[in-house]
């Protein structure tokens, strides 16, 4: 590696092939455990405007869970994407069928 620098202080650096390939790398893993510290949290939220709002029971909530599990999964596979990738193929699809998330997030205060 390459650091460069100015006047003492450090504004970049040139990497070789193969850290750019291991930063890459380390940068998924932690992204990838970044998604698995904050899935709980986000299923919860699924979960509780769910049972609030639409009256969802206990039941009703964990066949919901478990089925939009095994379609997340299922659909990954399809396209042979990794869990990196699973929100992009999402809101692809959904704008495929005319439900354009993007916009819904964009006009939220």
């Amino acid at each position: 590696m390459y650091v460069k620098k100015a006047n003492g202080r450090v504004y970049g650096a040139r990497l070789t092939a193969a850290e750019k390939k291991a930063m890459d790398i380390e940068i998924g893993r932690q992204l990838a455990e970044a998604t698995r510290k904050h899935e709980l949290g986000i299923d919860a939220m699924v979960l509780w405007v769910l049972h609030s709002e639409f009256g969802f029971g206990q039941g009703r909530l964990r066949r919901f869970y478990d089925q939009f599990s095994n379609s997340l999964y299922e659909l990954l596979d399809r396209y042979e994407m990794g869990d990196l990738d699973q929100s992009w193929l999402c809101v692809t699809k959904l704008k495929e069928c005319g439900v354009d998330v993007e916009k819904w997030a964009s006009e939220q205060p």
